[in-house]
């Protein structure tokens, strides 16, 4: 039963767009006045009016955070040069041939309203009340997912985590310190100086120069989310810096040994890491107990598959039958052994064994999830055919050590791929033509060979 596991060995290469709608999801009610050219991006261009409402939009976000504006040039500055990057992302895989078709479109919107609780008319009557289009909105949810895909093709690839990485965190004094009856959490702001791979003297003087002038503002008194949201190069920048309540292994290390050094509310030392120079504020510390409990089913299942000859009803009908014969006193396991085709499993009786949430494919589980102790299900059909599907038992398992090991290596992952991602869109930057203008004069402000 190979086929219908599977298991999701980092949170960055399973990709879920939130209902929380990014400005780039979003589209103005009133038409922009300007349309003048704005950036020069490759072959493509970036125009006053796209930015105005990008602009508009991220304005709204920081607004309902509490977050204080930076002023207008700020913002304007940093919203283009989210906007330059994808771009350069959408450019790379048009070159690619990376596409979505409608079904895994569709499909990705199905998610985000179940996630939401919520059906499609809803989901549209929520768009309308922020003055989207629904027709705008499947774009922008679309090319986030060509983006993902050009991530996971170009990036993910060139990320490795051992094992020994992994141990490394577990043993580390500062990790064993921090679980050792109740692990702690920290909720960090940060604020990044973004710099590249390999940076000349003269970039890392720069971007110390810089870190010790956010220090300087912030010991007298300036705010940390305003300034993040004007000058930190952070995925997190216009949302203030905010990183959230994180875990110690959901952060890297270099961080995690600055903010146990500090009170609640302390800005740290600046700190130089792979993607630049950090300096992070500590918001609050809370503890956590990290036991982790699961509950395993212990299932099996008969599973035929539908061909050119056999259709879902034919099949569906067949299993039917096969119910109904064990219903009668013939063993699920003799009927699994001679009509399941699952191989893997059909020898062992239709036996999968113990499994794990978010081990089997959806419709599976959920049905799985559903049935009493030895209840058998009806037919239920899955990407790999249909199914009956019968729980023998239920357990819970204190998977705390597993559990940990995957998070430090979900950790782990996700800060490489931050600083490799970075580090891959600065030399498409370095290789591709941008001028980027001012927004009102139209005189150019930057041109990159």
């Amino acid at each position: 039963m190979d086929k219908i596991k599977f298991y999701f060995f980092s949170s960055l290469l399973v990709f879920a767009i939130g209902l929380t709608l990014t400005p780039r999801t979003m589209q103005a009610a009133k038409p922009a006045s300007l349309d003048t050219v704005v950036a020069v991006v490759g072959d493509d261009v970036i125009t006053q009016s796209e930015l105005d409402k990008e602009v508009e939009y991220i304005k709204i976000q920081l607004k309902r955070n509490n977050t204080p504006l930076p002023t207008n040039a700020e913002l304007d500055s940093q919203v283009l040069e989210r906007m330059i990057d994808q771009k350069l992302e959408l450019q790379m895989a048009a070159k690619m041939n990376i596409s979505i078709d409608d079904a895994a479109l569709d499909q990705t919107i199905a998610n985000i309203t179940a996630k939401n609780q919520m059906n499609i008319d809803a989901l549209k009557q929520t768009l309308r009340n922020d003055n989207i289009n629904y027709d705008f909105y499947r774009n922008q949810v679309r090319e986030q997912l060509i983006i993902q895909q050009l991530l996971q093709r170009e990036v993910a690839p060139r990320v490795y985590i051992s094992k020994q990485d992994v141990d490394n965190i577990l043993n580390s004094k500062g990790y064993q310190q921090a679980h050792e009856a109740q692990a702690v959490e920290y909720n960090i702001e940060d604020i990044l100086i973004a710099l590249p791979d390999e940076p000349s003297s003269e970039e890392l003087a720069a971007a110390n120069k810089k870190a010790a002038d956010i220090i300087r503002q912030l010991k007298a008194g300036a705010n940390f989310n305003q300034l993040a949201a004007a000058q930190s190069n952070g995925d997190e920048a216009l949302q203030g810096g905010a990183l959230g309540w994180r875990t110690p292994e959901q952060l890297p290390q270099v961080f995690v040994q600055a903010v146990q050094g500090l009170n609640q509310g302390d800005v740290s030392a600046p700190l130089r890491t792979g993607n630049g120079i950090h300096v992070l504020r500590l918001v609050g510390v809370k503890s956590n107990d990290q036991k982790h409990i699961v509950q395993e089913t212990h299932v099996r299942h008969i599973l035929i598959k539908t061909d050119a000859v056999h259709t879902d009803e034919t099949v569906r009908k067949e299993l039917l039958d096969l119910k109904k014969q064990i219903a009668s006193g013939v063993s699920f396991e003799q009927i699994a052994e001679k009509y399941s085709q699952d191989p893997t499993s059909a020898i062992k009786g239709g036996d999968l064994g113990w499994v794990q949430p978010g081990a089997l494919v959806p419709p599976f589980e959920k049905a799985m999830d559903a049935l009493a102790i030895n209840q058998i299900s009806a037919p239920v059909k899955s990407q790999y055919g249909w199914h009956l599907i019968q729980v023998l038992a239920r357990r819970e398992k204190d998977n705390t050590q597993e559990y940990k090991e995957l998070q430090v290596r979900r950790m782990l992952f996700e800060s490489r791929m931050n600083e490799k991602t970075q580090d891959w869109l600065q030399r498409m930057r370095q290789t591709t033509y941008i001028k980027i203008y001012l927004k009102k004069e139209g005189t150019p402000t930057q041109k990159k060979p």
